[in-house]
C-alpha cells in the first residue's frame, strides 16, 4: 500500500504542477518565456547536433583489404571524463559503405578536443583510441598507419548526424526522486509567481544558446556511453504542420513560421522543441515527432514559440540569417 500511496501523491503532484503552469501562461506570460527559456537552455547543450572535427584516413586490412575514413566529431552530448584516472568517453556512430571504401563517426567531447588541439601527443592518442575501438566493435583489423585528410568530414553532414543520433551513446544521468524534481519546479513556478520578472534574463523568448565547456582532462581509456535521448520512433507519428517563409520587397528570406497541429496536447510543458542553424526536431514523447531540414539558414539565438492551448497549435518564428553576398567575379 505504500508504494500506491507514493504513487497517488506523485500523480497529485505532477498534476498540480500542470496547472500552476497552465496559470502562469494565461496571468504572467512573461515570466512563463522565462520559465520555459530557463529549462530549454539548459538543455541546448545536451540537444546540441555533433560538429565535425577532423577526419583520418586508413585502411582496414582484415576481412577485407578497403579504404577507412574515420570523422573525428566534436559533440557537446559526450562528458569529458572527471580526472585522468577515469576513461575517456566516445560514441560512436555505424560502419558505412562507400564507393571508394568506408566510413565510420567517433564523437569526442569537445572539452577534449580542445585539449588535444594544442597537444599532438594526445591528438595522436585520440585517434589511436578511435581506431582501437573500430577494431572491437566491427571485428576488422586496421593499419596502424594513418593520415588527416585534407577535409574534416567524409561523406555527408546529414550522415553523419544521423549515424551517431541513431545509436545509444551519452551516459544515463543520475536517476532522481520524481517526487523531488516536481516539488522543485512547484516551488520555481511559486517563486516565479510571487517575484514576477525581478530575475534578469536578457535572451529572447525561447532563445537557444550555448552552455561553456566542461573541464579538459587528459584522455586515457576507452568508454562507450549510452543515450537518453534517441527514443523509440514507432509510436510516434508525424503531427499535420505548415512552414512558410516570408520574404522581403526584394525577395530575401526574412521569417520561417512553423505551425504545427497538436489536437490531444494539454500544455505546452508535453513538448520538446530544438532548433538549430538547419533543421528543426518537434517532439511530444510517446505522440508527435517532427523533424524538418530547414529551406533557409536561420539564427537560433532568435527563436520563439507559443502555444495556443484553445486551438491546440504550436507556433514557432525563425529569423533567417542572412549573410553577406558575394558578388560573381
Amino acid at each position: 500500500m505504500d508504494r500506491f500511496g507514493h504513487q497517488n501523491e506523485l500523480l497529485t503532484q505532477v498534476n498540480q504542477f500542470w496547472n500552476m503552469l497552465d496559470d502562469l501562461a494565461e496571468s504572467s506570460p512573461d515570466s512563463y518565456q522565462k520559465f520555459i527559456q530557463k529549462h530549454m537552455k539548459e538543455g541546448k547543450e545536451f540537444m546540441a547536433p555533433p560538429e565535425p572535427h577532423l577526419c583520418l584516413q586508413t585502411k582496414i586490412l582484415d576481412p577485407e583489404e578497403k579504404v577507412l575514413f574515420i570523422n573525428i566529431c566534436s559533440w557537446s552530448r559526450v562528458s569529458a571524463p572527471p580526472s585522468d584516472a577515469h576513461p575517456v568517453p566516445l560514441s560512436a556512430g555505424r560502419l558505412d559503405d562507400l564507393s571508394d571504401g568506408a566510413v565510420t563517426d567517433i564523437a569526442y567531447s569537445p572539452a577534449v578536443l580542445k585539449r588535444a588541439e594544442q597537444d599532438p601527443v594526445e591528438s595522436d592518442q585520440l585517434i589511436r583510441l578511435a581506431m582501437k575501438y573500430v577494431e572491437e566493435k566491427y571485428k576488422v583489423t586496421l593499419c596502424h598507419a594513418y593520415r588527416l585528410a585534407p577535409f574534416k568530414l567524409k561523406g555527408k553532414l546529414q550522415r553523419m548526424k544521423e549515424s551517431l543520433q541513431g545509436i545509444e551513446k551519452p551516459k544515463e544521468p543520475k536517476k532522481e526522486d520524481p517526487k523531488k524534481v516536481t516539488d522543485s519546479l512547484l516551488d520555481q513556478i511559486k517563486t516565479i509567481a510571487v517575484n514576477g520578472d525581478d530575475e534578469e534574463d536578457h535572451n529572447p523568448p525561447i532563445s537557444l544558446t550555448t552552455e561553456g565547456n566542461p573541464k579538459n582532462v587528459r584522455p586515457r581509456l576507452i568508454e562507450e556511453i549510452s543515450s537518453t535521448e534517441i527514443q523509440e520512433e514507432k509510436s510516434q507519428v508525424s503531427p499535420k504542420h505548415d512552414l512558410a517563409v516570408i520574404k522581403d520587397e526584394s525577395g530575401r528570406p526574412v521569417t520561417l513560421t512553423l505551425k504545427v497541429e497538436l489536437e490531444d496536447v494539454r500544455s505546452a510543458t508535453d513538448c520538446d522543441l530544438n532548433v538549430s542553424t538547419d533543421d528543426l526536431m518537434f517532439e511530444v514523447p510517446g505522440r508527435y515527432r517532427l523533424h524538418l531540414n530547414l529551406p533557409v539558414s536561420v539564427d537560433e539565438e532568435k527563436v520563439k514559440a507559443q502555444y495556443n492551448k484553445a486551438k491546440h497549435v504550436l507556433t514557432v518564428t525563425m529569423s533567417a540569417l542572412h549573410r553577406p553576398f558575394k558578388k560573381s567575379p
